[in-house]
Order: C-alpha cells, then sequence, then structure tokens
C-alpha cells in the first residue's frame, strides 16, 4: 500500500489527477455512468444470525436513509436507481418462515443478489456498511459480486468504510477483505454526484472529493477534499419510493422503543440534523459528521414528516440524530411546528441526547409533539471520568436534568452507561449507581466498553498494544445488533442468574476494576438500577410503561429471563391486582430448569408465591 493512506485522514495528499482519470477511463471504458445499484449487505452473517432471535423480532431493520439521499440528489443527474435491501430480505424470509431447517441464511441473500444482478445491468454497485459488525457480511456480498459480474465497478461507503480507513493497518485489511475499485467517505452526497458527473465527462477530476480509488498494483489513491454538504443540499429528503419504509418494521425493529407502541405500528427515521457539538473519546461522530452542527430548515423536516404519514402511513419516527436539542430555538420551533401542522405522530431519539441542553420549555414540546422516549447520554457518574472522556457535562447536569424529565411521566428515560474505562475505579463505578439512584430515570443500558475505530480512545489502546486494528471481530461496535454485546445480550441478561451480589465486595474501592470482574458489575448494576426500583414505583403511568418495557425484554430480547418475568407480574398485580397465569406458568418453569435462577432468587428473597 501507499503511504498516502494516512492516521489523519484529513492531510491532503498530492494525487496526480492524470492518473485517476485512467484509471476512470479503465474502469468506465465509454465514461457514462447513467444506471447504479444500491445494496445493503445484511447486517451480520449467518454465524452471528439467530434464527430464533430474528423470528422474535430482535434485530433491527433501519431504512437506508443514507442511500435514499444518495439516491435523491443523484436523480437531479438524471441517474437511474435501483436499491436491494438484502438485510430486510433476510429478516422477512425469517419472520415468513414455517421452521428453522426451511430457512436458509446465505441462500436466500445470494439467490436475491444473482437474480437482481441478472435482471439490472448496472453501470456502478455501491454497497453500504454502517457498523463494523457487518464487515464479514459487507466482504461476503463484494465477493459474490465480482464473481458474478467480475466486469463492474464496485464502490463501499458508509461509517465503518472511512473510519477503517482512517488507519495504514485497518485501511490494507478492509482493502484485502472487500476487492472493490471505489470507497467513498464521510458524509457522501454531494461528492458522490459530483463523482458521477466526473464520470460524465461534466466536471474536471480535480474537483474530486473524499474518495478512494483502488487501483491494483499501485496501491491507494485517496482524495482528501472533504465537500460538506450544507444549506438546501441538507434539506433533501430520502427517495422513500426506494426504501419501501412502510414494511421495515414487519420484519425487524426500528429503534429501542416498539415495546411502548402497538404492535403493528410503522416505524421510519429522519434526520433532522447532522454532527455533535460533544467531542466525546469514545465516539467516531465527530470524526464522520466533522466539527458543529448542521441543521435542516424545520420546513424541509416537517415536509418529510407529512411525506412519511400521510403517503406511506408512518405512525412513529426514530430521530437518528446524534444531538437532537441543538440550538434551543430551532429545537423548540421545530417540535412546535410539528404541533401546529398535526402531525400526530410519536417519536423517539434512541441514538440519546445531550442531557445538558435540557431546558423545562424543550422537554415540555417534545411531550406535546409525541415523545414517549428518549435515550440519555451519561456513560459515567463521576465528574473525573466524565472530564477524562471529555462528556459535555457534569454530575450536576445529569440531577438538573432528571429533574426536568421526572415533571414529564409520558416520556419514558433511558440512562446510558459504559462499564470499564481505562483506569476506572470500583469506587468512580459507585459513584455512577448513586447518581443514577438519585436521578430516578426509567431504566439504564449498561455496555461494556467497546473501543469504535478512529476514536481518540482507539488510537490510545493501540499505542498501548490492547487492541488489533486488523481484528474487525474484536472491535465490533458495541451498539450494532450483533455486536459483541448484543450478540450477548440474552447471555447477558442470564448474568442476572450468577453470584453477582458481592460485585463491590472489595479489599479497596480505589482499586481499578479489572476485565475479568465486568459481568459481575453489570449484574449487579442491572438489578440494583434497573429492577429493585420498581418496588417503590407508585406512579400508574409509569407501572404501565415499565411493564411494557419488561414483557418486551422477556418476549423478544431475552425470553428466559426470570427477573423480567417476575417484576412484570409484580408490576401487573400493583395495576390489575393480579398475574396472568400464563406468566405465573413461564416463571414458574423458568425457576424450575435453572438452578441460577433459583439461586438467584433465593439471594434476593424472591419467589413465586409472591405475586399470587
Amino acid at each position: 500500500m501507499q503511504s498516502n493512506i494516512s492516521d489523519n485522514p484529513d492531510i491532503k495528499m498530492d494525487v496526480k489527477f492524470e492518473e485517476v482519470d485512467g484509471f476512470l477511463n479503465r474502469i468506465f471504458p465509454e465514461r457514462k455512468l447513467r444506471k447504479i445499484l444500491f445494496i445493503v449487505p445484511p447486517d451480520a452473517d449467518a454465524a452471528l444470525f439467530n434464527y430464533v432471535s430474528a423470528k422474535r423480532g430482535r434485530y433491527p431493520n433501519y431504512p437506508p436513509y443514507g442511500f435514499g439521499l444518495l439516491a435523491t440528489h443523484l436523480r437531479k443527474e438524471s441517474i437511474e436507481v435501483v436499491l436491494l435491501n438484502l438485510n430486510s430480505l433476510i429478516l422477512r424470509a425469517c419472520k415468513l418462515s414455517e421452521t428453522e431447517d426451511s430457512f436458509n441464511f446465505n441462500s436466500i441473500w445470494e439467490e436475491a443478489l444473482e437474480e437482481k444482478l441478472a435482471e439490472y445491468e448496472a453501470d456502478l454497485i455501491c454497497v453500504t456498511c454502517m457498523f463494523t459488525q457487518t464487515h464479514s457480511s459487507l466482504s461476503q456480498v463484494c465477493a459474490k459480486i465480482k464473481t458474478i459480474t467480475p466486469q463492474t465497478p464496485v464502490a463501499a461507503g458508509g461509517v465503518h468504510i472511512t473510519n477503517s480507513l482512517a488507519n495504514v493497518d485497518s485501511a490494507t485489511q478492509l482493502v484485502d477483505d472487500l476487492g472493490v475499485e471505489i470507497f467513498f467517505l464521510y458524509e457522501a452526497e454531494v461528492a458522490f454526484r459530483q463523482f458521477v458527473r466526473v464520470v460524465n465527462k461534466k466536471a474536471l477530476v480535480a474537483s474530486l472529493a473524499q474518495v478512494v480509488f483502488n487501483i491494483n498494483n499501485k496501491g491507494l489513491i485517496r482524495i482528501s477534499k472533504r465537500i460538506t454538504p450544507e444549506g438546501e443540499e441538507l434539506d433533501a429528503i430520502p427517495a422513500y419510493d426506494l426504501i419501501k419504509i412502510a414494511e421495515l418494521s414487519k420484519w425487524g425493529k426500528v429503534g429501542s422503543y416498539t415495546g411502548l407502541v402497538p404492535e403493528k405500528t410503522r416505524f421510519a427515521t429522519v434526520l433532522a440534523n447532522r454532527g455533535c457539538r460533544a467531542q466525546c473519546t469514545f465516539c467516531s461522530v465527530r470524526n464522520f459528521n466533522g466539527a458543529g452542527v448542521r441543521r435542516r430548515s424545520v420546513e424541509s423536516v416537517i415536509d418529510e414528516l407529512l411525506l412519511l404519514k400521510e403517503v406511506y402511513g408512518i405512525e412513529h419516527i426514530m430521530w437518528l440524530d446524534d444531538d437532537l436539542l441543538y440550538d434551543r430555538y430551532e429545537t423548540i420551533k421545530l417540535f412546535n411546528a410539528m404541533i401546529q401542522r398535526k402531525i400526530d405522530i410519536t417519536w423517539d431519539c434512541t441514538n440519546g441526547i445531550i442531557v445538558s441542553a435540557l431546558t423545562e420549555e424543550i422537554i415540555a414540546a417534545a411531550a406535546d409533539s409525541g415523545c414517549i422516549g428518549l435515550n440519555l447520554g451519561m456513560e459515567s457518574g463521576n465528574d473525573e471520568i466524565l472530564r477524562e472522556v471529555k462528556k459535555p457535562g457534569t454530575v450536576r447536569n445529569f440531577l438538573d436534568g432528571a429533574e426536568i424529565l421526572r415533571r414529564h411521566p409520558k416520556i419514558f428515560t433511558k440512562v446510558f452507561l459504559i462499564i470499564g474505562f481505562p483506569g476506572e475505579t470500583y469506587r468512580q463505578q459507585m459513584d455512577t449507581i448513586n447518581v443514577t439512584r438519585e436521578m430516578g430515570m426509567d431504566w439504564h443500558l449498561m455496555q461494556v466498553l467497546q473501543p469504535l475505530p478512529n476514536t481518540p480512545i482507539f488510537k490510545s489502546m493501540l499505542e498501548d498494544g490492547l487492541l488489533d486494528p486488523k481484528d474487525f471481530d474484536a472491535v465490533h461496535n458495541a451498539t450494532g445488533a450483533y455486536g459483541k454485546i448484543s450478540k450477548n445480550q440474552e447471555k447477558k441478561r442470564d448474568l442476572l442468574g450468577s453470584d453477582f451480589k458481592n460485585a463491590f465486595n472489595v479489599d479497596c474501592l480505589d482499586a481499578v476494576v479489572p476485565r475479568g470482574e465486568f459481568d459481575n458489575i453489570w449484574a449487579y448494576m442491572n438489578y440494583h438500577q434497573n429492577y429493585k426500583p420498581l418496588l417503590n414505583e407508585k406512579r400508574s403511568e409509569k407501572l404501565s410503561q415499565k411493564l411494557l418495557h419488561l414483557k418486551h425484554i422477556y418476549e423478544v430480547i431475552a425470553p428466559d429471563d426470570a427477573m423480567a418475568m417476575f417484576y412484570a407480574g409484580y408490576l401487573q398485580k400493583r395495576l390489575d391486582g393480579k398475574v396472568e397465569d400464563q406468566l405465573l406458568n413461564r416463571l414458574s418453569a423458568t425457576l424450575s430448569k435453572s438452578p441460577y435462577w433459583y439461586d438467584r432468587f433465593r439471594d434476593f428473597d424472591l419467589s413465586v408465591s409472591q405475586l399470587k
């Protein structure tokens, strides 16, 4: 590989544009690009896919929002665009299959790909990859494409692509695994449109931006100039006719609040702004989107919401924003416009909000505009840790924000927490537990730190020899459905059946928590921050919300979670005066077949008889 792939993705390289032009002549002999095929790979490969989980609706089926935006921009250049969503096809086939034996993961996507490539002769094929967990699946799809139509150039883009190309070693691995000709970096809709103009000789090669060319034995050539979408470019609405938006939530889930809405609710995603004001060391948003936040016009967002509701029957949206509340005035203006225009759809912010941005006026407007759920980006309840990871907030901010949210009980609140920051001690983790108890939010989502490529914390761990950038299996995105944490989430729910009651019974609370103790810490926090507080819940609205949430846990996420069953029964009894026989029988059966659950119930003095 040539040295023009740098650890700093913004370093401008000395590019010989005549070499690039020659490369384009070779892969586009007629210099005509008119037909493009977009392909969404399965989120994970067959080895990570779990049929039973998918059958329950456990796996997400997010709309390919980025491809939708690309299509909108490309149509302005009279480009014909077709989209093949292999991930949705896999989930649909699983849902409709009668038995696991009748379901063949690889055959489904391979046959669909073969059929599409046979019927549609594209000038360029584009594949996308959001999370590291999709790397293996992406590699398999690219290999299949090259087997079927080796003469057709292939381009790859997305967050995982951008992050991997920021490091020499991971870039080498990416190129070797995918074998494609072109890589697009960052938000690429404007740069991609310019690329099409260059291929079609409507623009000079020197106008190319944020693209990497794999020129076989000559290595990689990177065009580092960036074209960041601004103004009217941000106001583009995805080509929903290609996305088949109305059916995606039938086969998988969108966001993390599916348990709080009616079963057949139609979900979609919307992006109101891009970027994040924060500089958290564990997050790659700033590297991908650049510094700062760029907002769409309120009018364009409202137009998109109305389109989704009136044309496609969408009833709930998840905001894709990483900093939804940026710019207090514009945020309130958006929520008020949703109220005044009678959008009448519910919404959540699964990606998380910056708690220090909360105000009473914002949350009141959010609640009135349809908000049913907010995820709070907290991560730690220790001010020293917060400063080290450059979190935009303090413990005081979290306590003040929680006080506002408690006045709006219709909004279900979840708190993001991370276990295992470098050098984190038992005492600092205890601080997190104590602060969240005082906050009194509805649920807490704990995960062990999994460093993302192209983040400051990832780079520091590389320097310390704690990571291998070529081992994509070792750096799975923690938040992805098939990543290390989520892949084992059902198992981790079972960690509540492990002996975690003495997790903090150590000789020195100021000692750094060893990695081998993270599972016990996770289980301890999950029980004491999520389940035990339910015994003191008295608000009828919260009792109903939390009952729905617990049902979603033991029906969709972790069917053998006896703790979720017990506390669902407890809430049922508080609300209705009795517990359903079906739930009692299911809990009894789980305890009888699991000595681990039996022991934990004994440890915490819990029993089925308490629910009768």
